[in-house]
């Protein structure tokens, strides 16, 4: 019987496991959408309430307006006047010592899924490291010489961030062009690979390319 019992267990948890892998990312996904909106209403209902009586607001009117704030913000900056004003009030808030520091992390980490900014976060290249004789997936940022400034980056080498995985942040690497390989993988499948180490992920088509 106990035999029998045991080989009836392993189908049950072994399913149980895969539902409860499926769901997991749905219930993450789902809390965090919750928590933004409920931000978005705790910050923006205030404000809401500040400006109109108390009797006007109706829950959910916050997270509205915020929307709304946001779409009307991206039109006035798709203008030719408001820009202007804007980096205007962007320099200033830049010569804040600590405001500045807070500002410009959470700008330049927003900026990396701005459509605006895909030409420059999409090349998916293998690394190579001599000391462990292998090979590690990154992203080049900065290519080409007339994209940037920056005086220390030579015509011949080329920006690279080496994401880590399981956890957020990474390394910004300056290399020779010599020691990177580009690699045929999207984005999205790159970031998932390197994200759970290689345990999680499908690589479609990959294809070195000298």
């Amino acid at each position: 019987m106990t035999l029998i019992g045991n080989k009836k267990m392993k189908p049950v948890s072994k399913t149980f496991f895969k539902g409860l892998i499926a769901i997991i990312p749905l219930i993450l996904t789902l809390y965090l959408l919750l928590w933004l909106a409920d931000t978005a209403e705790l910050v923006l209902g205030n404000i809401f309430k500040f400006f109109l009586p108390d009797s006007w607001y109706i829950k959910g009117l916050g997270f509205v307006l915020g929307l709304a704030v946001a779409y009307f913000f991206g039109s006035f900056l798709e203008t030719r006047t408001f820009p202007r004003l804007f980096i205007s009030f962007e320099e200033f808030v830049l010569q804040i010592p600590v405001v500045k520091s807070i500002y410009t992390a959470i700008r330049d980490f927003i900026s990396l899924f701005s459509s605006e900014q895909k030409g420059k976060f999409n090349k998916v290249v293998l690394v190579n490291i001599p000391l462990f004789n292998g090979q590690q997936i990154g992203f080049i940022t900065v290519s080409d010489i007339e994209e940037h400034s920056h005086t220390f980056i030579a015509d011949d080498q080329v920006a690279v961030f080496l994401p880590f995985s399981y956890q957020m942040g990474g390394n910004t690497v300056i290399m020779s062009r010599e020691n990177i390989v580009e690699i045929d993988m999207s984005v999205e499948d790159a970031l998932r690979f390197i994200a759970t180490a290689g345990v999680v992920g499908r690589v479609n088509g990959e294809k070195n390319k000298s």
